[in-house]
């Protein structure tokens, strides 16, 4: 049995095959790879942008709701027949925060006073916060 023209040519199709899978991608495979690289990394910015962005109003809030919880204390610590309303400006981590205070007199009964201790900042948009704590 000799080997007819037919099995000639499909051993050379196998060896042709087997060399250009060992030659290595095509440029579409390339190509495609590099895109769908390109796309993962702006991916991945994008986000990386998002999480700095809520870092920074995180910060913000926290320096907000520190400088409002320490005018609360320092307020409730006095005795509140001798505090009245005022505002005032303070910078905590490097935010500018403006606080304003009112005190009501027989608030939410008779004999109590209500404290309410406003912070409002600046950051991508302006924000405020408002504690409330009651003395007698």
């Amino acid at each position: 049995m000799t080997a007819g023209p037919g099995r000639q040519v499909r051993s050379a199709e196998r060896v042709r095959l087997r060399r250009r899978r060992r030659a290595g991608f095509t440029l579409l495979e390339v190509l495609a790879a590099l895109g769908l690289l390109a796309a993962m990394g702006l991916l991945a910015s994008g986000a990386g942008h998002a999480m700095a962005r809520m870092g920074e109003a995180g910060r913000q809030e926290a320096a907000g709701l520190l400088a409002a919880g320490n005018k609360l204390e320092e307020l409730l610590a006095l005795r509140a027949s001798t505090i009245g309303s005022g505002h005032d400006r303070v910078r905590i981590a490097g935010v500018e925060v403006h606080r304003v205070w009112r005190i009501r007199e027989d608030s939410p009964e008779i004999g109590l006073w209500r404290v309410e201790v406003s912070a409002r900042w600046d950051g991508p948009a302006l924000r405020q916060l408002t504690l409330v704590g009651v003395t007698s």
